[in-house]
């Protein structure tokens, strides 16, 4: 059984890649690590694109992870207005759980009207997105594929590329993937001593 930590050791920014394409198998595993993963109140606020890097290399900046990756996915969020306690999206959402409709919004109701109230909705619904990218990069990593996150870009382009509503969905994160054409770098992170903090 693979180490998750060892993996993560092993795990860099990739900035060139090899132009061989991913397996539609080795691809679902990885989106199946970001469908897998955890969101607040089991909502899923995601879609996960799987798109030719080259088609959004102006959007995210040219930057140099996406010339050469095979395949980015984008990771998209649905906007606030989705997450009404009496919204169809919630009652789809909400209806999957043993507990009923009225206790699934009974206990929610609270959350979104705090979110609501400070303006958090949309940055709540984006943050999700990092749970799965983080998860997508780890299951990668363990199948030889490396990665790199992009947080440069420009939304509008992005959501237009994907032919979505800006007014629907946002982008929560890019991610490009594939096979390493560049050494692993060292991994440089501060010590444990320094980012361990035990409140016990």
């Amino acid at each position: 059984m693979s180490n998750v930590n060892t993996i993560l050791r092993h795990r860099f920014a990739c900035k060139k890649y090899k132009s061989t394409m991913l397996s539609r198998e080795v691809i679902d595993e990885i989106l199946e690590a970001g469908r897998l993963s955890p969101t607040s109140f089991g909502l899923e606020p995601w879609t996960f694109h799987v798109c030719k890097s080259e088609d959004l290399l102006s959007s995210c900046f040219y930057q140099e992870s996406m010339k050469s990756a095979p395949i980015t996915v984008v990771i998209t969020t649905k906007r606030g207005h989705f997450f009404d306690p009496m919204s169809d999206f919630i009652k789809k959402r909400a209806i999957r759980f043993p507990s009923t409709l009225d206790e699934f919004i009974d206990d929610y109701k609270g959350y979104y009207e705090f979110l609501r109230d400070n303006s958090s909705l949309d940055s709540w619904s984006r943050s999700q997105s990092y749970i799965a990218c983080a998860n997508m990069m780890t299951r990668a990593a363990e199948l030889g594929v490396q990665s790199c996150a992009i947080e440069g870009y420009d939304n509008d382009k992005v959501i237009s590329a994907l032919k979505l509503d800006k007014d629907d969905e946002e982008v929560g994160i890019v991610i490009a993937f594939g096979y390493p054409d560049e050494e692993e770098r060292e991994k440089i992170r501060i010590s444990a001593e320094e980012a361990f903090v035990y409140h016990l």
